[in-house]
């Protein structure tokens, strides 16, 4: 992978842009990476790998953009590995029927 600093890829922009279409371009700010930089191209073929059905789908229905679809299925990846920990750790709830009835329940109870 190709490393620019910020001053480089503020300062040659037009550069940057044409490396992106050889490799990804990381970008270091006081010796940190802070950013990357991928050709679209990259991104289709990593979303292409990444996204779940659905969310490939409100893609191609132009529900979401390709990049709004790539977060939303990391923050729900993320979501669901927090929740699969919870229940490796005990803290889960057993989805049975004793708690489907009582969600029923109280669902009721709210309307009525």
């Amino acid at each position: 992978m190709k490393t620019m600093t910020a001053v480089e890829a503020k300062n040659s922009f037009g550069q940057l842009l044409e490396a992106t279409l050889r490799e990804p371009v990381a970008v270091t700010k006081n010796r940190r990476e802070v950013a990357a930089m991928f050709s679209m191209e990259d991104v289709r073929a990593l979303a292409d790998s990444f996204l779940a059905a659905p969310m490939k789908a409100d893609v191609a229905a132009g529900k979401l953009s390709l990049l709004d679809a790539l977060m939303a299925q990391i923050d729900l990846n993320r979501r669901l590995e927090a929740g699969r920990r919870a229940i490796s750790e005990g803290d889960g709830i057993v989805a049975d029927a004793t708690y489907f009835a009582s969600l029923r329940d109280r669902a009721l109870r709210r309307v009525s």
